[in-house]
């Protein structure tokens, strides 16, 4: 095999808390979901050791060593002595936006990788280490994560939920909202794993009364537009509307697909291109 290409999806945290603090992190623990929004990566075999990163779609604005799809293949190449690879990223995934999205990078690429070389590697440590959540996005699906996000715990949930999203033009810092979250002192009960539930028992209404994101607060304060954008879903058809990560993207859940394509229509002239229909997947 010469090359090969993979698709890896966005995830959303459906509810999110922040449980503590543990050798200088904050300890999550949260339930999140494949989103069908992907960002493609295809991988070729060098023979000089050398790796390349072309982008295409949304750049990502940083300096080569420092992106994530190069440090994930960097990582791989050196821990297992391959031969070096060209790498082909197209991105749809919004960067900084709490979708996921640079570990998607790093999944996609470790995938690729390991698929392109032989593909029985046990690659969940580099991702874990490269990435937060990076190791849940090797497979996806319904999921509770705890600790950094290295801690999964599937769920057992097989249904789709239909989304709408609002990319925020503004980024928020993850180190800031975090340092923002303890300058607030707020606590809150925990709710993933009762939400979690309710999914299972397919209480769906229950199961949307529960769903929070602890950042919510801190983030509004750096980017004050992701609070316009929650109410503005919650002024439709929407079940639930939050945020999603430590922002900046908001989303609101639907009951039917119906119901979101008229919420759609009724802020597609707002928000333009701003604006996504998506769903939940598997």
């Amino acid at each position: 095999m010469k090359k090969t290409k993979v698709k890896i999806p966005a995830k959303i945290n459906l509810a999110l808390d922040v449980v503590g603090v543990k050798d200088g992190f904050h300890m999550l623990e949260t339930l999140v979901a494949s989103v069908n929004i992907f960002d493609e990566i295809v991988v070729k075999k060098r023979t000089d050791g050398k790796i390349t990163l072309t982008e295409r779609g949304i750049k990502s604005g940083c300096p080569l060593e420092k992106n994530n799809a190069y440090k994930a293949a960097k990582r791989y190449i050196e821990t297992f002595g391959e031969t070096g690879a060209d790498i082909i990223l197209e991105k749809n995934i919004p960067v900084g936006g709490g979708l996921g999205g640079s570990s998607a990078d790093i999944a996609g690429v470790l995938k690729g990788l390991n698929i392109l070389f032989g593909g029985n590697r046990d690659i969940k440590p580099l991702a874990d280490e490269l990435g937060s959540d990076s190791g849940y996005m090797l497979n996806g699906g319904y999921a509770i994560l705890r600790g950094k996000g290295d801690i999964e715990e599937k769920v057992n949930f097989s249904d789709k939920f239909y989304l709408l999203i609002i990319k925020e033009e503004g980024q928020v810092n993850s180190g800031a909202c975090y340092k923002t979250f303890d300058e607030l002192g707020k606590t809150f009960p925990p709710s993933s794993t009762l939400a979690a539930k309710k999914l299972e028992q397919g209480d769906f209404e229950e199961f949307c009364s529960l769903i929070k994101n602890d950042l919510t607060s801190p983030a509004v304060k750096i980017l004050p537009n992701i609070g316009k954008n929650i109410d503005r879903l919650k002024s439709t058809f929407a079940k639930a509307a939050l945020m999603t990560g430590s922002g900046s993207c908001s989303f609101a859940v639907f009951e039917n697909k119906n119901k979101r394509d008229k919420a759609y229509k009724k802020l597609k002239k707002e928000y333009g291109k701003k604006l996504i229909k998506a769903n939940t997947i598997v």
